[in-house]
């Protein structure tokens, strides 16, 4: 090959080098998160801070600082973003058993943990069976609605021991192009207590809708007084079928903190391909509370009372929860499920509380009961409104 004819060629190469790497990183991460969360395991995860940075994180909790990430002994990441999660019910001080937010990248490009850009280690301080979140958020994604995926960690600090906590996969660009093939849209934050008639922090997607026209749009037609126009406009709006399943199954699973019932733990996303809304569940740490609880409970927030005010609305509602109660609510599944992962946790617990191992059995047993008890109550409602 003649010099110019390969130095075209080297050029071209060079170009396909700058092109290719996006697709291919996200592939690559994608494989590797899927084999971590493939099936549930106890990590071992030791986190390494300065006493400047520790001292940063008690005056200002959700300022990242820089610390070092051991995982099974082996060092994952250095200078790795970290700082402290949790609202009222779960935030703990650092030197507690404080509740983290791992960014992998934050001050070094390219650091990943198994294909993960950000994660979370929950203290769970909310949920003393540690697999509250893991269990539903199965049952979200098998009904369609995006939703985090969880493993266990035994987490150190200085070498101090913290204890359990679960492993939670965040909300990164990787998770969005997962569940919506991009992340070029708007991510919003819900907050404490928010709805979306208030300020929401945008996480990403500054090049999308402007000023939250977005949010603004749906707040709009949520407040639409006429019922049938209000359900037209809304669904132009939102991604209707996979609102409705996270309203059926944040009701199912009596999720008292959530959007529905209490305007909490939530995300939202922005699809920029459809012009639509998606809200994601998140912060399941408290559910099966009320297992004999109504299959519509008050909902306080807005874009969910409205839609369920309206009767195309609750008469799919309840369509969806009934097909929900087929397809995904099966309880011999979900009562292997707990045995399976009463076995991962429970030897692992013991092992850093022999208090919380001890009893534990009595933790898994309630949501045991409460899945029996809340799929009877569930069916014999639908069956009174299907009458």
């Amino acid at each position: 090959m003649k010099p110019m004819r390969l130095l075209c060629f080297g050029i071209l190469l060079t170009g396909l080098a700058f092109v290719m790497p996006s697709s291919t990183r996200a592939q690559k991460a994608s494989e590797e998160s899927d084999a971590f969360f493939k099936s549930p395991k106890v990590t071992r995860v030791d986190i390494e801070i300065g006493d400047k940075e520790m001292e940063s994180l008690r005056r200002e909790q959700r300022k990242y600082v820089k610390a070092t990430i051991k995982v099974d002994g082996q060092v994952v990441g250095r200078d790795v973003g970290i700082h402290l999660k949790g609202a009222a019910g779960s935030l703990r001080a650092i030197d507690d058993k404080p509740g983290l937010t791992i960014n992998m990248d934050k001050f070094v490009d390219g650091q990943r943990f198994h294909g993960m850009d950000k994660w979370h280690l929950s203290n769970s301080v909310q949920d003393p069976s540690y697999i509250s979140e893991y269990i539903c958020g199965e049952l979200f994604r098998a009904a369609g609605v995006p939703a985090s995926r969880v493993s266990f960690a035994i987490v150190t600090i200085n070498g101090k021991k913290k204890g359990m906590y679960y492993l939670k996969e965040g909300y990164d660009n990787f998770f969005l192009k997962r569940h919506f093939g991009g992340d070029e849209g708007n991510f919003y934050d819900g907050g404490f207590l928010r709805d979306l008639d208030q300020p929401l922090q945008l996480v990403s997607g500054k090049d999308d809708v402007k000023e939250h026209k977005d949010l603004k749009a749906l707040v709009a037609a949520a407040r639409e007084p006429d019922v049938n126009t209000r359900y037209q406009k809304m669904e132009k709006l939102l991604e209707m079928d996979k609102f409705l399943a996270f309203c059926a199954l944040e009701a199912i699973a009596w999720d008292w903190d959530g959007y529905p019932i209490n305007r909490n733990n939530y995300r939202l996303y922005h699809n920029p391909k459809t012009d639509k809304i998606t809200f994601i569940p998140s912060g399941m740490d408290q559910m099966f509370g009320d297992p004999r609880g109504p299959i519509l409970p008050g909902f306080n927030g807005l874009v969910a009372r409205a839609v369920i005010e309206t009767p195309q609305g609750r008469k799919l509602y309840y369509e969806k929860m009934d097909e929900i109660m087929k397809k995904v609510f099966n309880v011999e599944q979900l009562l292997k499920k707990l045995d399976e992962l009463e076995a991962v946790v429970q030897p692992a617990l013991e092992s850093v509380d022999a208090g919380q191992g001890k009893n534990y059995k009595g933790q898994v047993n309630r949501l045991r009961d409460a899945f029996k008890v809340r799929q009877k109550t569930v069916e014999e409602q639908l069956s009174k409104i299907k009458k």
